[in-house]
């Protein structure tokens, strides 16, 4: 006996084509989950990309401050090296009261002064730099593990202005200034003559190196 097929051909297509519709419906929301969760890890992953740039970015910054502040000490370390050697020189030495003596000592009737300046100068690196002052800059410089650079030798200066009664009483007095143990240099650095209504006197400007010579006392 034959199977009679009695379901209408037109209803198993539509059927079918419901079955058909309802997987492609499932496969097309599962393939809309699939790029939404993707979309959500990429975009987790660049976030995490992103913290990690800012983070990079912001030990950069950390570290050029870092440099900017080692090199900021590194400046004020130098500079108080240097005032530091300043101030050795001038325990070990006393210059001014040495000048002071020396330009009494060599004073002369008929010469005044209007001003008497006493400074101190950086001179080249040499024998005249403080021994205490080198020691401390290079006991600085290998704690600190960098070369040490040799001290500036700091050259005791003094200028002095005022007045002689003539060319050979200024002649006298700058003689008697070379003369002196902690005298070095004695320039004449300008002189010119000065008429007043009952004399004439001469204006004088002279610059002094004040170190102890080679060979002479202390």
């Amino acid at each position: 006996m034959s199977e009679l097929d009695l379901i209408p051909q037109d209803y198993a297509r539509e059927q079918l084509l419901r079955r058909r519709l309802r997987w492609a419906m499932v496969a097309f929301g599962a393939l809309a989950c699939l790029v939404l969760l993707t979309r959500s890890v990429l975009g987790a992953l660049v976030a995490a990309e992103r913290e990690q740039v800012s983070r990079l970015q912001a030990k950069k910054l950390l570290w050029q401050q870092s440099k900017a502040k080692t090199e900021e000490y590194t400046r004020q370390v130098l500079a108080i090296e240097k005032q530091l050697t300043a101030l050795d020189e001038l325990r070990g030495r006393d210059h001014l009261r040495l000048f002071l003596e020396a330009l009494d000592a060599a004073h002369v009737g008929n010469v005044w002064f209007d001003e008497i300046k006493y400074y101190r100068r950086e001179g080249p690196p040499g024998a005249g730099e403080a021994a205490t002052g080198g020691a401390r800059t290079a006991n600085a410089a290998a704690a600190q593990n960098r070369p040490a650079v040799p001290a500036a030798r700091l050259e005791q200066r003094a200028d002095m202005s005022g007045h002689a009664m003539n060319h050979v009483t200024l002649a006298e007095f700058m003689r008697k200034l070379e003369t002196q143990p902690r005298v070095t240099e004695v320039n004449l650095l300008d002189t010119s003559p000065r008429r007043y209504p009952h004399a004439l006197v001469i204006d004088f400007k002279l610059g002094l190196l004040i170190e102890p010579k080679r060979g002479g006392r202390p």
